[in-house]
């Protein structure tokens, strides 16, 4: 349930979930953000203060090594971010926005608990489905005074959404399943399955819920016809990489995807592992993944490769 919230005379912003950094750029509201975390987007870096640092560098692990440092601090009851709090008091904040969904992707209200609150005003974002993505830019839009560019945000991307289920419509749904991470492997979930159905597909995974481990058993029996890698968190290149390493694995050149072809990369930091506005560019390149038969030339470059089979290096 999302509460409407009365406007503040906001002037000054920290935010501590990238996603929302990018809707509160969408808003217009570049001038107000004062406080970012390393992941955010910042189209003029130094300018804003980078008041969350990550405790280890994903760049330097592999994806075994990343899910195992995971676990590990999740065992010991520890944050994965370093959180500086005497620079967001330094700032003065009018407005903090956290994220309640997954202390995996983001700093969770629960990793500070009331410090943050009487610091500023704390907003909490954490959609489930996709549904809830564009309610939560409005409530955004709601806590900042910014209802009207909002509103008009959300039916840009209203718009651009009905045009892809247009362009798939009475097409057959392909099995679709989206790597949320290599390896281990895991399924997509929260609002990523409603962007596949959108897109004409049917992903393994289930709306609304977690993404979560997946056994290569269960994975065949699906038999995906569609594979898409898409490691939360990384972007094209690192995806591409990744997923190049998986090709080898017999289960992946068991599945139809493998057979067909279809088998790609995407740059999921952006467009599949956050809630931001390019979101859409996500799902119109889905489109284009489960259909390239039917849809082209819909989604920008840059969103995702397809990885070659045996031979086609």
């Amino acid at each position: 349930m999302i509460s409407v919230l009365v406007p503040l005379q906001v002037v000054r912003i920290v935010s501590l979930v990238p996603s929302a950094t990018e809707v509160l750029y969408a808003l217009g509201l570049e001038d107000e953000v004062v406080g970012i975390t390393y992941a955010c987007p910042d189209p003029e870096p130094g300018r804003r203060s980078v008041v969350v640092r990550s405790r280890i560098d994903p760049e330097a692990m592999n994806q075994r090594e990343i899910d195992e440092a995971v676990r590990r601090a999740a065992e010991r009851g520890e944050s994965l971010y370093e959180v500086d709090v005497g620079e967001i008091e330094r700032l003065r904040p009018d407005l903090i926005v956290v994220q309640r969904l997954c202390n995996v992707c983001a700093v969770t209200p629960d990793a500070l608990g009331d410090r943050l609150r009487s610091i500023a005003r704390v907003v909490e974002v954490g959609p489930e489905r996709l549904e809830d993505v564009l309610r939560e830019y409005l409530m955004l839009g709601d806590a900042t005074g910014r209802r009207a560019e909002a509103r008009e945000l959300v039916e840009v991307l209203e718009l651009r959404m009905e045009n892809v289920r247009e362009l798939v419509s009475g097409l057959r749904r392909r099995r679709t399943l989206v790597m949320e991470w290599c390896d281990p492997p895991f399924c997509s979930g929260h609002w990523v399955p409603d962007m596949v159905e959108a897109a004409g597909g049917v992903d393994f995974g289930s709306p609304g819920r977690p993404s979560r481990r997946v056994r290569v058993e269960e994975v065949l029996a699906y038999g995906p016809e569609v594979i898409v890698f898409a490691p939360c968190g990384f972007g094209l290149e690192r995806a591409y990489r990744d997923a190049l390493g998986l090709l080898g694995s017999a289960w992946i050149r068991s599945t139809p995807a493998y057979r067909s072809g279809l088998l790609y990369a995407v740059d999921a930091k952006r467009r599949f592992s956050g809630h931001g506005p390019s979101f859409i560019e996500g799902m119109e390149a889905l489109a284009e993944m489960i259909h390239p038969e039917k849809v082209r030339d819909l989604a920008p470059e840059g969103v995702y490769r397809v990885l070659p089979r045996e031979g086609e290096l």
